[in-house]
């Protein structure tokens, strides 16, 4: 909890990332910026500063826009997905 650092795989991470996540968020994950210009937040940002929220957002989707739940996955696919995020871009 301390490192907040993912158990998963970031190689299959990636592959879930690029076939499912990539076409909203973009390869790098910076194609959204959820914050603003003076301080942006993009997928890789929200995934080191809070894993549990990003986790939570890639089970369950974000309700009120196009983000789809992945809760059919099991979870250590999901875990590989936040591991991946992780490695993406904070700004």
């Amino acid at each position: 909890r301390a490192t907040k650092t993912a158990r998963g795989s970031v190689q299959r991470g990636a592959a879930f990332f690029q076939t499912i996540c990539a076409v909203c968020h973009g390869f790098d994950g910076k194609t959204m910026n959820f914050g603003d210009e003076k301080e942006p937040e993009f997928v890789g940002t929200v995934a080191r500063d809070n894993p549990w929220e990003a986790l939570h957002k890639i089970r369950f989707g974000q309700p009120g826009v196009g983000m789809v739940s992945l809760n059919v996955l099991p979870i250590q696919d999901l875990v590989d997905i936040l591991a991946y995020t992780q490695t993406l871009p904070e700004k």
